[in-house]
């Protein structure tokens, strides 16, 4: 069998060891955040000899990186399932009511990625934080839009900046990573609901 031939196979094993190390990386930085995760701690959560890292990614940095961007797309993919489920005639109420649940679910206990996202974006690297800037800002635009869609079909209330309001909403969010621990009192569902309500219905319209 030519090179040619065995080409395909050894891509496809790339992949599923750059997946697994990001996989890895994920559990341990969502664990442990960024100054304490360790490349020896990801490799062994990997099954993999820490140098063998350096095959697949330049440095820990890179690895965060690429886990926070795959989280910004865990994330993403959990709003749009749940605004898929409510359908496109649900009132802009009870779509944002869908992602709010959608994304405190997420950021706890659906994915490693979101959470690691969450707990280590402040404390990586400046470069890290400007290169998912974009990313970043789609995706709080995309809470700006939900909140507009509400405004201009009158079921969120008008008298609000729809930035401020998502950006506050999205920081009262993430917030629940700190402090919501799966062996509480308190189920994910029950807090991401009751914080739906709170938020969501304090912007319903009245009339």
């Amino acid at each position: 069998m030519t090179p040619t031939h065995l080409a395909p196979d050894r891509i496809r094993k790339g992949e599923r060891t750059r997946t697994r190390i990001l996989d890895a990386a994920a559990e341990v930085l969502a664990c442990k955040g960024y100054a304490a995760a360790t490349l020896t701690e990801i490799a062994a959560v990997a099954k993999m000899q820490a140098g063998s890292l350096y095959y697949h990614f330049d440095s820990k940095d890179a690895i965060v990186e690429e886990v926070l961007r795959v989280g910004i797309d865990h994330a993403r993919d959990a709003i749009r399932a749940a605004l898929h489920a409510v359908g496109e005639d649900a009132s802009g109420h009870d779509k944002l009511m869908a992602a709010v649940v959608a994304y405190v679910t997420a950021i706890t206990i659906d994915s490693d990625f979101t959470q690691a996202n969450i707990r280590c974006f402040e404390e990586s690297p400046r470069a890290t934080r400007e290169n998912l800037a974009v990313p970043l800002r789609e995706f709080a635009n995309g809470w700006v839009r939900l909140i507009e869609s509400g405004q201009r079909d009158g079921s969120l209330r008008n008298d609000v900046e729809a930035r401020v309001i998502a950006r506050m909403t999205i920081a009262a969010m993430n917030s629940v990573v700190g402090w919501w621990r799966l062996e509480g009192q308190l189920t994910i569902d029950g807090v991401a609901r009751m914080f739906a309500s709170t938020v969501v219905d304090g912007l319903a319209n009245d009339t």
